[in-house]
């Protein structure tokens, strides 16, 4: 009787080292293969009925790298990188079900090993530092949160009007600021204060993304690029050469952020989750706490009544060079533009565009 062999679908190679990897993302295996091992899955890639199993094809079959079973694919639109990424961090823990007390001692002995080596300081850079003024709650204690949820929407169109260093410095502290201080039920316990509080959630108190502001048009702040220094509540200065046209080349043509008073990209800094959370599932814990961060910015500044706009879409690279960060450990991952501005989701300038296609 004929066997048809199949492929695992949910494989890939990696060469590292002069070695071939054979990675099954799904079952979290890896094997390093030898080369007649990987022509044999070359091959079965293709299409093989065989008559009888080989020996490196029940090896094969062992390893549950091919089957003589046909697999179940599921509907997935995108490309086989998101493919890889999604499958491959779904269901990592084994389906190890722990009782309370063992879980707990999991996690103790967990913390334990790594408490030698991680560190996560509040991410300071040198440079001329702007202090900001205290900041003033009257306007954000005086609207109410469902007010604010229904007034808040994405605007594209700004009037280059300035809002002030006060309000810089309330919105910046009030979005990505340290508002509880010390975490006194950690303390009070004898833990290590390894983590923060902010007013966004973020995977093991880490609070990984930082912002990092264009000044375009704020009274009392220079023209520029500055990271927002949590611990001191102040703004560092990392580029003092910015422009609508600089933003509009790094947000690959868009044009909606013209006339915003500020921009803010917000930016992983990936070192201060690798040393607790190892596993790759934690890359989408960090865009997570930028998603947390961009709304809890977006309705404090709804609360001021400025406009904002906001996008995933830019070149990484010319963003990179501009903040002077890697790309790779220290990477952009959103934008926010606010400031003054028309309640339109279509400028005028796109307006004026779609009457001339007519």
């Amino acid at each position: 009787m004929d066997i048809k062999l199949y492929l695992n679908p949910f494989v890939f190679l990696l060469i590292k080292d002069g070695e071939i990897v054979v990675w099954d993302y799904k079952n979290h295996n890896q094997y390093e293969l030898e080369e007649e091992y990987v022509k044999r899955l070359i091959r079965i890639s293709k299409g093989v009925t065989v008559k009888n199993v080989t020996k490196i094809d029940q090896d094969l079959i062992n390893a549950e790298l091919i089957s003589t079973k046909p697999y179940i694919l599921q509907k997935w639109e995108w490309d086989e990188l998101s493919k890889i990424y999604h499958i491959g961090t779904q269901d990592i823990d084994g389906g190890v079900l722990l009782e309370d007390d063992k879980w707990v001692n999991w996690y103790l002995e967990l913390c334990d090993e790594i408490k030698e080596e991680f560190n996560n300081k509040h991410i300071e850079y040198n440079g001329k530092e702007i202090k900001l003024p205290k900041p003033k709650f009257e306007i954000l204690e005086s609207r109410s949160m469902w007010d604010v949820e229904k007034s808040r929407m994405t605007t594209r169109s700004f009037n280059g009007l300035p809002i002030t260093i006060e309000e810089l410095s309330t919105i910046l502290f009030s979005s990505f600021g340290l508002i509880h201080g010390d975490w006194k039920e950690l303390t009070d316990m004898g833990f290590q204060q390894t983590g923060c509080r902010k007013s966004s959630p973020s995977g093991g108190a880490l609070h990984p993304v930082e912002a990092y502001i264009f000044v375009m048009n704020v009274k009392g702040v220079s023209s520029g690029t500055y990271h927002y220094n949590i611990a001191k509540h102040c703004l560092t200065l990392i580029n003092k050469q910015i422009s609508y046209s600089d933003l509009k080349e790094m947000l690959c043509g868009q044009f909606f952020m013209e006339g915003c008073a500020l921009g803010i990209f917000l930016v992983a800094h990936y070192d201060k989750v690798w040393k607790k959370y190892s596993h790759s599932r934690s890359y989408k814990d960090v865009y997570l706490d930028a998603g947390h961060l961009s709304q809890t910015c977006l309705l404090n500044a709804t609360a001021y009544n400025f406009r904002t706009w906001i996008s995933a879409w830019f070149n990484d690279t010319k963003v990179s060079h501009y903040l002077k960060i890697s790309g790779i450990d220290v990477a952009p991952l959103f934008f926010i533009a606010l400031g003054h501005g028309d309640k339109k989701i279509i400028p005028q300038k796109l307006e004026n565009i779609l009457k001339n296609k007519k």
